[in-house]
């Protein structure tokens, strides 16, 4: 095939792919052009660094099939020349994360490019600072098309082999719906990064809106943003990378928390979150953000004020629509005030027992939820 251009742009990390190369494409040739920038180069399990006027480490050449972070010192271009990567090139991909390339110039989607009998094995695609996540029935999240000259993490549940189908030529690219985010609620990109794909956020009862900001922090430091785009809306969360901590990003372990700033009010909303915010690098969580604590198990609160006179509040929860019994018993367990007897739904409870009509003593609070029987005790004194 005919030797072509591929130009590639670098802002200081940088997830990228060849879809050309020389014949000669070891790391010294193809990276030459940008040495000047103190490149750093990891691939998946490998890297290598220019230091001392010389590459060090274990990536040896750029290989067609692989995708690559590529770190410099500021931005640049990346151009090479080469001969195009044969079309039928077989990806052969292991269980768990593999970090490939996408061998053609242009772009495709996601469903289009990528054989149907493929995709069953293929559980989500983690691009730079963005994903998609496969949900059987197709593709969700902000990355919609595969592009040439960028890398790509394929998350896998088994092992699976096969070739993109090429780009339609002249067909129309889809649009990604991710919106710049102002610089005060911008991040760094960094090689270490994880995804919360939101199902659902909303506030004040009613569904947040396209002006809406969803904010990802560790701590106080922002580590990722996202308009909400009126869908599972994918929001990155930076980590650390190269031993660098990035002021504070996330390491594993750490637990991510949320928030929304309403375009409406400018306000921030400290969001609670249902679903797993513990973050672990190239990993996929779907989580509902909501201003409302949403409880997962029955609960019974301390009543307040306790010792009381006479008046108590007692609070509950249930974590979903359950008949709920909730009563006030003396010392022999008789039942001297029955509160609530019924069917309640998902959420957290107060009732306000007045004991105006009681004599002073101890009295216990009994919660009968499904199975579940919680007790506590409290004390009118008058």
């Amino acid at each position: 095939p005919d030797a072509c251009d591929v130009d590639i742009e670098l802002d200081g990390v940088s997830l990228v792919s060849f879809y050309a190369l020389p014949e000669d494409n070891s790391i010294g040739n193809v990276l030459n052009s940008i040495v000047e920038f103190a490149p750093g180069v990891l691939g998946e399990g490998t890297s290598a660094s220019y230091i001392n006027d010389m590459w060090l480490g274990s990536i040896i050449s750029i290989e067609r099939e692989n995708g690559y972070w590529i770190l410099t010192d500021g931005a640049t271009d990346l151009e090479v020349e080469g001969t195009p990567t044969d079309p039928n090139l077989e990806y052969d991909l292991h269980i768990y994360t593999n970090l490939i390339s996408y061998p053609f110039w242009g772009s495709a989607p996601i469903d289009e490019t990528i054989p149907t009998e493929a995709q069953a094995s293929i559980d989500a695609i983690i691009g730079e600072g963005t994903a998609a996540l496969n949900i059987g029935t197709g593709w969700i999240g902000g990355l919609i098309n595969l592009s040439g000259t960028k890398g790509y993490w394929f998350n896998t549940n088994s092992a699976v082999s096969f070739s993109y189908n090429p780009p339609v030529v002249g067909a129309a690219r889809q649009s990604s719906p991710i919106l710049p985010v102002p610089v005060e609620y911008s991040f760094f990109q960094s090689t270490q990064q994880a995804f919360y794909f939101i199902n659902s956020a909303t506030f004040a009862g009613e569904p947040i809106q396209e002006e809406d900001l969803i904010i990802a922090y560790n701590g106080d430091i922002i580590v990722g943003s996202r308009y909400w785009y009126g869908d599972v809306t994918d929001v990155p969360a930076m980590g650390v990378y190269d031993g660098e901590s990035y002021s504070g990003y996330c390491e594993t372990g750490d637990k991510v928390t949320f928030k929304i700033l309403d375009a409406s009010t400018g306000k921030l909303i400290d969001m609670v979150v249902d679903g797993d915010i513990t973050w672990e690098n190239n990993s996929i969580s779907v989580i509902n953000l909501t201003d409302e604590f949403i409880p997962t198990e029955i609960g019974l609160s301390n009543a307040y004020p306790n010792p009381f006179n006479p008046i108590t509040t007692l609070s509950y929860d249930v974590p979903t629509d359950m008949n709920v019994l909730l009563g006030i018993y003396d010392v022999r367990g008789r039942l001297v005030e029955e509160l609530v007897n019924g069917i309640c739904a998902q959420g957290s409870y107060e009732v306000v027992w007045n004991a105006d009509q009681h004599a002073t003593g101890v009295y216990m609070v009994k919660l009968v939820a499904e199975s579940s029987v919680k007790l506590q005790k409290i004390m009118l004194i008058k």
